[in-house]
């Protein structure tokens, strides 16, 4: 890893570092719902060898948007 890298890394780091089994027990649902998540791109994590890591902060991030789009659904379904 470059020391650009390392410097952005630092920069986007935000809050305390979690498992994604601490964020499946969070949102009640299993450690591979998790994984696809991050996969797909929707929960910003890191590798660290053959472990995954997130931020409290993506987390709680991801759970804000979750909210929002489903507010926003309800509201459009209201207005039909």
């Amino acid at each position: 890893m470059e020391i650009d890298d390392k410097i952005q890394l630092k920069k986007n780091a935000e809050g305390k570092v979690i498992t994604l089994h601490e964020a499946a027990e969070l949102l009640h649902t299993s450690n591979s719902t998790l994984y696809r998540l991050v996969i797909d791109g929707e929960l910003p994590a890191i590798s660290l060898r053959n472990s995954w890591r997130s931020s409290d902060k993506a987390f709680e991030g991801y759970v804000e948007k979750l909210f929002a789009e489903q507010a926003a659904t309800c509201k459009s379904q209201e207005r039909k």
